[in-house]
């Protein structure tokens, strides 16, 4: 009653399939959950700078995390006016608004289209310049920045580096997270299915997944081969080569735990509705009629 796992003769796995359309789907799946996650848990941990330097006349902004960041030079020449305003509401039109850190188009009632980078504060430096928004800023060291406006240079500064509270930092965390839960779809196409496994014990049939054991009682119930009318997943897995978890099977719900569900072995009892595909259909059958107490 040998079978491939050798030493264990009442162990059984399903037989190994061609892995092409597990590949082709697999691979692409994979690449399509996990490029976003990620992008978004480095956009949102990434740093935010935001950095102001006035010399030779003109102003320089750079913002932004280093592979999106951005930068504007603005002639201070061109700047018709300078004051400090406190804002009152607004939203955003396009660009980044995280805790510490609005960079972007944004609207407010009092000021109409603006560009800021500023710190997320109300209280703020507004430049106006002929025929283009107003410019929202706010430097930490406002009077030396006034000061460098006026002479035209000896000004560097970057804004503190924002605190995000606690309430943006449980997100930070949970977009962290996100990237893991992308990594389910290589578990279930490439690691999931050589993890399945069939234990015949005395009375039971043992079924090993990747998530762990289920123990089915097999004591006076009937086992044989089968060929199944499947229907629809009612939960669980359902991917090329891996198919665990309860389905609509021959018009009654089946508890599932195959690579394919072609054909296989079905264990019916009272209580217990089992399809399995060992690797060696007969000498699987075999021992659940020996050990598991099968008719």
């Amino acid at each position: 009653m040998a079978n491939e796992l050798g030493d264990d003769p009442m162990s059984f796995r399903p037989p190994r399939r061609r892995r092409g359309l597990q590949l082709a789907m697999g691979v692409p799946l994979t690449l399509l959950v996990l490029a976003p996650t990620l992008f978004a848990a480095w956009l949102v941990w990434a740093p935010h700078v935001v950095e102001l330097a006035v010399d030779d006349g003109r102003l320089d902004i750079t913002t932004g995390p280093s592979l999106l960041g951005g930068s504007r030079s603005i002639d201070l020449a061109a700047v018709a006016s300078v004051e400090e305003v406190r804002l009152r509401g607004g939203k955003r039109v396009a660009g980044t608004a995280l805790p510490g850190y609005c960079v972007g188009r944004f609207s407010y009632p009092e000021l109409g289209r603006v560009w800021q980078a500023t710190d997320c504060s109300r209280d703020v430096l507004v430049l106006r310049r002929d025929g283009e928004p107003p410019l929202l800023l706010t430097p930490p060291d406002r009077g030396r920045f006034l000061a460098a406006l006026e002479t035209g240079a000896g000004y560097r500064e970057a804004q503190p580096p924002p605190d995000p509270g606690a309430g943006f930092l449980a997100v930070k965390v949970l977009v962290l997270l996100a990237p893991l839960v992308g990594l389910v779809v290589p578990v279930v196409f490439f690691v999931a299915p050589a993890r399945l496994r069939y234990r015949v014990e005395p009375g039971a049939l043992v079924v090993t997944t990747v998530l762990g054991s289920r123990r089915f009682e097999s004591t006076g119930c009937r086992v044989r081969r089968h060929r199944p009318r499947v229907g629809m997943r009612l939960w669980g897995t359902g991917a090329p080569g891996y198919y665990t978890g309860l389905y609509r099977m021959d018009g009654t719900n089946t508890k599932v735990y195959a690579t394919s569900v072609d054909e296989g072995v079905l264990l019916e009892g009272e209580k217990v509705r089992v399809f399995v595909n060992p690797d060696n259909e007969a000498t699987f059958v075999e021992a659940m009629h020996t050990l598991g107490g099968t008719h």
